[in-house]
């Protein structure tokens, strides 16, 4: 194998973390493919170097394993020395960028290292920061879900607190949405208000230092209760939560992100 393809490859890669810059300010049903293909022209020559170094070495498993590591420990070099929640502000913001950008541009762009380093990735995350639970989609999977529309705060959280895009609170909520309140007089037009500014809200929270307390309180105030309502059919007393909700968090952080008490 050529070892400086693969020299250069574990030199590119780990910088297509920080390529993406903000990960949720074009994550947005009119911006996010524009955005994502833009990503994909800047970070080409990453994924060409990690594709020409794969298709060279003649131990694929232990390059791609090298790779993930080198990934992994330059996202985590990047989190040392700053305080706990600049930590945790600074991981969701990396979960983000993994799970919209980085991921699926090598799905799309490399088609031999593309899934293999996905995945070996994953699990290498998972390893050093224990608390997160990342999944593998492609870009015609997220780009789809604005279609089918995402739980934007309600993932946020479920992501702060380590579960997943599939985990069960997430699927409740989800069915409560599409089975029971689409279908209420007024309903959509809740919906709508709710996914005109869920994606704002949660961007303000992330840029805040306490954004994993913030997600915390949210759960405990609003999305747990929820799901008790839900799970023992008092679906109207979780439609007056969910308003309540989406009023509150408008509030406190739609226009400045600032919280008033």
């Amino acid at each position: 194998m050529d070892e400086s393809n693969a020299k250069r490859a574990l030199e590119l890669y780990p910088a297509m973390l920080e390529e993406v810059g903000d990960p949720l300010k074009n994550f947005k049903k009119g911006s996010y493919e524009v955005s994502f293909q833009s990503y994909l022209e800047r970070t080409a020559a990453h994924m060409d170097a990690v594709e020409d170094a794969y298709q060279e070495a003649e131990d694929k498993e232990a390059l791609i394993r090298e790779l993930a590591e080198a990934f992994v420990r330059a996202a985590h070099k990047n989190l040392e020395g700053k305080k706990k929640r600049r930590q945790e502000e600074l991981l969701m913001n990396y979960n983000m960028c993994l799970v919209v950008y980085v991921n699926p541009a090598l799905l799309a762009h490399n088609p031999l290292s593309g899934q293999p380093l996905v995945d070996a990735l994953l699990l290498k995350w998972k390893e050093t920061f224990p608390k997160t639970n990342l999944k593998s989609a492609s870009f015609d999977t997220i780009n789809g879900g604005f279609k089918r529309r995402f739980c934007y705060i309600t993932t946020a959280v479920c992501a702060s607190r380590g579960q997943g895009d599939n985990c069960y609170e997430l699927n409740l909520l989800r069915d409560y949405r599409d089975q029971y309140l689409s279908r209420q007089p007024d309903g959509e037009a809740l919906i709508c208000q709710y996914y005109d500014v869920a994606p704002t809200v949660v961007k303000h929270i992330n840029a805040r230092a306490d954004a994993g307390q913030v997600y915390e309180e949210i759960w405990q105030r609003y999305l747990a209760p929820c799901i008790s309502m839900i799970e023992e059919h008092r679906y109207q007393e979780c439609r007056r939560l969910y308003e309540d909700m989406v009023s509150r968090l408008k509030e406190q952080y739609f226009y400045t992100g600032k919280v008033e008490n």
